[in-house]
């Protein structure tokens, strides 16, 4: 019987390795791949792969295909929560085939399960930002992929902590996606906002301490503690968030299903009722002077509030004119 195995492959990287010339690669798909807007520096992985946080265990993973590296992602564990996330995921064009990315996923399922790794969730997170995190792949694509492979998006809005969420705040919007052990498909709002915490104060707000000065952590600081305190808010709403699987892609920031009615929308459909009420009168009537008093009415109506400096700017703000 003959055997046919994949070409693709996973190299792991802990502490002992973060040296490595094999790594360097490996991190040179990934400067090529990924967004330099979101981008983390490599000496920074490097430094937190050699000395890492007491309060995290620190993996990474190269993708090969054929023994050329083609694809980078890293995983941190946090025992104290316990959770984990995944992070700085890229692979090259050359190789993004829908097989790359699952067996991507599937090897580093192997490794969790083998480890073993113990938590309630698999988090990670995508921006939703018009500007794609990874080169020629939209964030839409990228979650579909993920709720594949059996993540969950919190229904729920969500900004990932990233520098650039001082002065870009509307360019972190992201949606935060769960892997939760056992599956669930809802959990307590208390323990959504306690994941929150973990992510903002400790997985970002702890590496960027290391990394920055203090005067610019201190203004990253207060500015993802203020976000957070939102986000606390919002939850706190609610007695339980939903985790939306393979269902209707449903993000807090790009889709709302039920959506409110805008007022200048009430206003256009008024304007265009008005001639059809004016077409119904008539019709029933056939009168002429039922035409003639309707629109003389019409007229008038419409004359007053464009004439009177008062009267025109609540006209003006109800059909939005001139925005």
């Amino acid at each position: 019987m003959r055997r046919l195995r994949s070409g693709f492959a996973v190299e792991v990287f802990e502490q002992a390795n973060a040296r490595s010339e094999r790594l360097a690669g490996f991190l040179q798909v990934y400067v090529r791949n990924f967004s330099p807007e979101y981008r983390t520096k490599t000496n920074e992985l490097l430094d937190f792969l050699e000395r890492p946080p007491p309060d995290r265990d620190i993996v990474y993973f190269g993708l090969t295909y054929r023994g050329v590296a083609c694809g980078f992602a890293t995983l941190m564990y946090y025992p104290d929560g316990p959770l984990a996330i995944v992070d700085h995921l890229v692979i090259a064009p050359n190789m993004r085939g829908y097989g790359a990315f699952f067996t991507f996923c599937d090897l580093i399922a192997n490794y969790i399960e083998e480890k073993p790794l113990v938590f309630d969730h698999l988090l990670a997170e995508v921006i939703l930002s018009d500007r794609a995190t990874t080169e020629h792949i939209a964030s839409t694509l990228l979650i579909r992929l993920m709720r594949i492979v059996g993540f969950r998006i919190a229904r729920l809005p969500y900004w990932a902590p990233d520098p650039s969420i001082v002065h870009d705040r509307e360019g972190c919007k992201a949606a935060l996606l769960f892997l939760s052990q056992p599956e669930r498909v809802e959990i307590p709002a208390g323990e959504f906002i306690t994941v929150v915490e973990i992510i903002y104060r400790i997985h970002y707000s702890r590496w960027y301490q290391r990394v920055m000065s203090s005067d610019r952590f201190m203004k990253y600081s207060s500015t993802i503690e203020a976000i957070l305190e939102e986000i606390r808010s919002k939850a706190a709403l609610e007695n339980r968030i939903f985790l939306n699987g393979m269902k209707n892609l449903d993000l807090q920031f790009s889709f709302d299903p039920n959506p409110r009615t805008d007022l200048s929308t009430l206003g256009y459909m008024v304007l265009l009722s008005i001639p059809a009420a004016v077409t119904v009168a008539v019709a029933l009537t056939q009168d002429i002077w039922v035409t003639a008093v309707s629109a003389a009415a019409a007229v008038c109506i419409i004359g007053i509030f464009a004439v009177h400096p008062r009267l025109r700017r609540p006209l003006r703000k109800f059909f939005r004119l001139g925005e």
